[in-house]
């Protein structure tokens, strides 16, 4: 109820480059992407946290040596889950606007 109040305070300038039929599914749209990624991700986010320290607790106590060289592999790991994420927003979001354009013609 508060995005459809703030969509009406905007200015007509907004509603020239959003079209006003649009609204209704971009909006549903991004409710469900905000339940979707809220939903047992979070979980599963902090079970992986706590995997990984618990993980390298362990690795580190039982062979030290291969734990310290195979650290140096971290941050390519890091640079290609970033670069994936990047990948996944981009398309994502060319798909909302897509979906958002359909369900405007439909309205």
């Amino acid at each position: 109820m508060i995005y459809f109040e703030k969509c009406l305070e905007k200015d007509a300038a907004f509603f020239d480059t959003n079209s006003p039929a649009e609204m209704s599914a971009r909006i549903s749209k991004e409710i469900s992407a905000i339940q979707r990624g809220l939903g047992e991700k979070v979980g599963n986010l902090v079970m992986s946290g706590w995997m990984f320290v618990f993980g390298f607790g362990l690795a580190f106590y039982w062979g030290w040596l291969l734990s310290l060289i195979l650290m140096g592999s971290i941050p390519f790991v890091a640079l290609t889950g970033v670069g994936m994420a990047m990948s996944l927003e981009t398309g994502l979001t060319a798909g909302m606007r897509a979906y958002a354009q359909s369900a405007g013609y439909a309205e």
